[in-house]
């Protein structure tokens, strides 16, 4: 009886690249562990990866509209040159080819999720924390590399790094990961209360039937006593298909609040910055060298921005914890989730993480 394929479908957000390839149906779902390593979060501006291996008897994807960014001795990046989706990891040892998770197109089923690895990177333990379990099982934690590396305990952090007693500095270095985009963000101030909103985002997602409108401007981007960046996590299609993965963690910082490494105020365009008009009424920023995803910018609310926290060097870890006040209610868009366990998954694992203070 011949075995039984599944074609894997996938696409940039702007539809430049795209690439279908098969699996024996009788492999699904393949089974995965998120990745929280250094260059990861610094390549994609996400606090975790997942990626779909292709097997090798399949013909490999074109490459002619992307960009390659050789991030390591041991595998190749290649990101859509025009909107900046990550699509495929090429490892140099065999060849074979990796996609992006968040690019592929009807992934339920595709990706069973197991664990993390390489939580030692995060000093904070990162988003592992927020899914400790999966499919009702216990998480595997690993450090580093799976089966090569100590288990990390839930709750665990690196020595002394702990938010309580981090301390905060003057400002938070932000960089992607070829170092071509730097900047810093400075605390919330009272200049922090001038930037405006029309809308409350993350708060309550536009289409959510709910009213989307704040018509006295509250600051919903700072921490209820005005200390911290509000920072949350976004399952929506366009962070999704942009960034290539499921979720895309965003702190919002008052323009005001940046400054450039060489300390001229904020403007747009400096260093390696590209931009993608990926609707009528916003932009987004990436890295043209290393495709790092940098800023979410809305026409409706030129002074303030949407920053991607993986590029975040605090000092307690990825989390940022005494820099961010993470929002633990919901997954922005979660309704547009194309992976409605992980989400799921993490939705929980937000809630129980508040619970838990």
């Amino acid at each position: 009886m011949a075995d039984e394929k599944t074609i894997i479908s996938s696409s940039c957000h702007c539809g430049s690249s795209n690439y279908s390839f098969e699996v024996s149906t009788s492999t699904l779902p393949i089974q995965q562990l998120l990745c929280h390593c250094d260059n990861s979060r610094r390549i994609s501006g996400c606090l975790f990866t997942s990626y779909v291996p292709v097997p090798l008897d399949n013909p490999a994807p074109k490459l002619e509209s992307l960009t390659a960014y050789h991030s390591s001795d041991i595998l190749t990046r290649w990101f859509c040159g025009s909107c900046g989706t990550h699509m495929y990891l090429e490892y140099k040892h065999d060849g074979h080819f990796e996609v992006s998770h968040g690019s592929v197109k009807d992934s339920e089923g595709v990706l069973e999720f197991m664990g993390h690895m390489w939580i030692g990177d995060t000093k904070d333990g990162g988003a592992s924390d927020w899914m400790p379990t999966f499919g009702g099982k216990a998480a595997k934690r690993w450090l580093g590399e799976p089966e090569n590396s100590d288990e990390a305990p839930l709750k665990w952090k690196e020595q002394d790094t702990a938010a309580s007693t981090a301390s905060r500095g003057d400002k938070l270095r932000a960089h992607c990961h070829c170092g071509g985009v730097e900047f810093f963000i400075s605390e919330p101030n009272e200049e922090s209360l001038k930037a405006s909103s029309p809308l409350p985002d993350l708060l309550v997602p536009y289409n959510s039937g709910r009213s989307a409108e704040n018509p006295d401007n509250k600051p919903w981007w700072l921490s209820e006593d005005r200390s911290k960046h509000l920072a949350g996590t976004c399952a929506c299609n366009s962070c999704r298909q942009i960034s290539g993965f499921d979720i895309t963690p965003w702190t919002f910082v008052p323009v005001g609040s940046l400054t450039l490494a060489n300390n001229e105020p904020f403007h747009h365009g400096f260093g390696t910055l590209k931009s993608y008009r990926s609707s009528p009424i916003a932009k987004r920023w990436f890295c043209d060298t290393c495709g790092a995803n940098v800023f979410y910018d809305s026409d409706e609310r030129p002074t303030l921005l949407d920053i991607s926290v993986g590029l975040l060097d605090a000092e307690s870890g990825a989390r940022a914890e005494e820099w961010l006040e993470w929002e633990k209610g919901r997954v922005s868009f979660r309704d547009d989730a194309h992976n409605n366990s992980l989400i799921n998954t993490l939705q929980e694992g937000l809630e129980k993480w508040e619970q838990q203070g």
